[in-house]
C-alpha cells in the first residue's frame, strides 16, 4: 500500500496500533454493548410514541431487528481488526521532477531519512490488524492518489530552484582565498585600466551586446578574456598551486632552479577557478539547465557563479612573502577583520529576517510541514475510529460519513500536488524568456509577481478546504439518505400492522351486519 510520506509509513502503523488497544479495552470493559441498549430502549420509546398500543409491539420488534442487524453488520466489517497491514507492504515513492534525480523508494525499514533511527518509531510494531472496511477505504485512496498524479505531466520544482540560488554560495575556504587573490592580482588591474583607457572596437562592441553593457563589472569579464592587453599579459603576483612552472612565461627563474609551480596569466587562472567553481556548484548547475533549457550555457553559468559569489563573503587577504615554491598569506583576527565580521554578521542577520517574512519562505515551510500534518491528522482518525463508531451507535450511515472524511484528507495530497504543479508552470508562463527565471524572478517585485505568489498561495489553502466542505456536505447528504431507508422499512412494518388490524375490523362489521339481515 501506498503512502503520502515517510512520515505516514509510521504514523499509519501507531494509528491503527493505537486503534487495537483502544478497541480492545472497549471490548474488555463491555462498552462495545452500550449502543445496543441505547438502540433497544429507543425502538422502545419511538414505537410507542408513534403508534397504537397494540400495534406497538410488532413496531418495536421490527425495528429492533433491523438495527441490530446494522450494527452487528457494522461491527464485523468495521469495527473488529480483522485484516492484517504489514510493515513491509507500506512504501512511499518520492514524485520524479524534472532536473532532480529520482529518488529511492522509502519503506519502514529503510525510510531513507533518520525516521524509524535509533530513537525515533524504532518500536514501530511489524503488523497490525485493520478492520475490513477502513482497509478498503485507504487502499482506494492511495491507489486514486498515486494514479492521478502519475497521469500529471512532471515539471521541475522552480521555487526550490530559486531558494538553491538564494543559499548558493562558495564553501572551500581555499577556492574563497583564491578568488580573492585573482580579483586582487588581476580584476582590479583590469578593470583600472579598462576604465581610464575606456577603449573601443567592434569586438568590444560584439562582446558588450552578447553579455551586456555590466559584463566588465565581474571578475569573469569576456571582455578582459578575449580582448588583448588584458587577462592574457596580467599574472598573479604569488606562485599558485596547480600551474606548472613555464619557461616561456615565468622568467623569473633559472631555468635549471625553479619552482614545480608558476605565475599563471589571469586568463589560465580564471578558467581553473571558473571549473573548481563549476564543480562545487554541479548540482545547482543541473538544476539551471533544466530551468532555463533555452538559455546559452555561458551566460547561464555566468549567472549561478556570479550569485555564488555574491552569496560568498569576502575574506580579507595580505600579500605574504613571495617565495619560490610557494606564498604565506596572513589571516591575523585584525580590527579590520573583527569590523568587516561584525558587519556581514548584521547583514545576515537582516537578510535572515528579511527572508523569514518573505512569501517564499512561508510557502516551503508550508509545503515541508503540510505532508507532516496531514500524517499526523490521519494517525488521529486512525486511532479515534473506535469512539466515533461506537459514539455513533454503530449506524452504517456514519461509516459512509467517515470514509469520505478519511478520504478527503488523503486527498489532500492531490489538492497540493495540483496547486504545486500550476505554480511551477504559471512561473515558466510569466517568465518565458531565457534566463528571466534565474535573474528576474528571484528579484522581480512587481505586480505580476505579488499576483502569482496570491494566486498560488491561495490555492494551497483554498482547494483543500472546499474539497472538504464538498465531501463533508456529500457524506452528511449520503448518511441522511440511508437513516431515511431506514425507518422507511421500520415504518413499513408498522403500517402493515395497521392494515391488518383495519381488514379485521372491517371483516368484523361485514358479519355483524350479515346476522343483522338474517334476523
Amino acid at each position: 500500500m501506498a503512502v503520502d510520506s515517510t512520515l505516514e509509513l509510521f504514523t499509519t502503523l501507531f494509528g491503527w496500533l493505537f486503534y487495537n488497544s483502544i478497541w480492545g479495552v472497549l471490548v474488555a470493559t463491555g462498552m462495545v454493548f452500550l449502543p445496543f441498549l441505547g438502540i433497544l430502549i429507543d425502538s422502545i420509546i419511538s414505537a410507542y410514541a408513534k403508534e397504537e398500543g397494540e400495534e406497538a409491539g410488532n413496531t418495536t420488534l421490527r425495528l429492533i431487528e433491523v438495527e441490530f442487524f446494522v450494527a452487528f453488520f457494522v461491527i464485523l466489517i468495521a469495527a473488529v481488526p480483522a485484516t492484517p497491514l504489514n510493515a513491509v507492504d507500506l512504501s512511499f515513492t518520492p514524485r520524479a521532477m524534472i532536473g532532480t534525480a529520482g529518488q529511492p523508494v522509502a519503506t519502514v525499514n529503510n525510510s531513507q531519512t533518520t525516521y524509524g533511527g535509533n530513537s525515533s518509531f524504532n518500536l514501530s510494531p511489524v503488523s497490525v490488524d485493520v478492520p475490513v472496511f477502513w482497509f478498503a477505504v485507504m487502499s482506494f485512496s492511495s491507489g486514486f492518489n498515486r494514479a492521478v498524479m502519475e497521469n500529471v505531466p512532471p515539471t521541475l520544482n522552480l521555487r526550490s530552484y530559486i531558494e538553491e540560488l538564494h543559499v548558493a554560495k562558495i564553501e572551500d575556504l581555499k577556492l574563497q582565498h583564491e578568488i580573492n587573490d585573482f580579483f586582487r592580482d588581476c580584476f582590479i588591474e583590469a578593470r583600472s585600466k579598462y576604465l581610464s583607457q575606456r577603449p573601443t572596437s567592434g569586438a568590444i562592441t560584439a562582446i558588450l551586446t552578447q553579455y551586456g553593457e555590466a559584463d566588465p563589472e565581474w571578475i569573469g569579464s569576456h571582455l578582459y578574456q578575449q580582448i588583448p592587453g588584458f587577462y592574457d599579459v596580467l599574472r598573479a603576483d604569488t606562485v599558485r598551486e596547480g600551474y606548472s612552472w613555464s619557461a616561456l612565461r615565468d622568467i623569473e627563474w633559472d631555468i635549471n632552479n625553479h619552482p614545480v609551480y608558476g605565475k599563471p596569466y589571469c586568463t589560465e587562472w580564471w578558467q581553473g577557478i571558473h571549473q573548481d567553481v563549476l564543480t562545487e556548484l554541479n548540482d545547482l548547475d543541473l538544476l539551471s539547465a533544466a530551468a532555463e533549457p533555452g538559455w546559452d550555457p555561458t551566460p547561464r553559468q555566468d549567472a549561478i557563479i556570479k550569485v555564488a559569489l555574491l552569496n560568498t563573503p569576502p575574506r580579507w587577504t595580505t600579500r605574504g612573502y613571495d617565495f619560490a615554491y610557494g606564498n604565506f598569506t596572513s589571516n591575523g583576527n585584525g580590527l579590520i577583520e573583527s569590523v568587516q565580521n561584525g558587519s556581514q554578521q548584521i547583514l545576515a542577520t537582516y537578510g535572515l529576517s528579511k527572508a523569514s517574512v518573505s512569501f517564499a519562505a512561508y510557502l516551503r515551510v508550508f509545503l515541508e510541514s503540510a505532508p507532516m500534518f496531514q500524517a499526523l491528522i490521519l494517525m488521529g482518525l486512525y486511532a479515534l475510529l473506535p469512539f466515533f463508531i461506537l459514539i455513533s451507535r454503530y449506524k452504517f450511515s456514519t461509516l459512509i460519513l467517515g470514509a469520505l472524511i478519511l478520504f478527503s484528507v488523503k486527498l489532500w495530497t492531490v489538492l497540493w500536488f495540483f496547486a504545486w504543479w500550476m505554480d511551477q508552470n504559471l512561473i515558466h508562463a510569466l517568465y518565458p524568456d531565457p534566463g528571466s527565471i534565474t535573474t528576474l524572478f528571484s528579484t522581480d517585485l512587481t505586480l505580476k509577481r505579488i499576483i502569482l505568489n496570491f494566486l498560488t498561495g491561495s490555492l494551497y489553502l483554498v482547494l483543500p478546504l472546499l474539497m472538504s466542505v464538498y465531501l463533508g456536505l456529500a457524506g452528511i447528504r449520503a448518511a441522511t439518505q440511508l437513516d431515511g431507508a431506514t425507518q422507511a422499512i421500520t415504518r413499513g412494518a408498522g403500517g402493515a400492522g395497521r392494515v391488518k388490524a383495519s381488514v379485521g375490523g372491517l371483516g368484523g362489521k361485514l358479519a355483524a351486519m350479515k346476522k343483522a339481515g338474517k334476523k
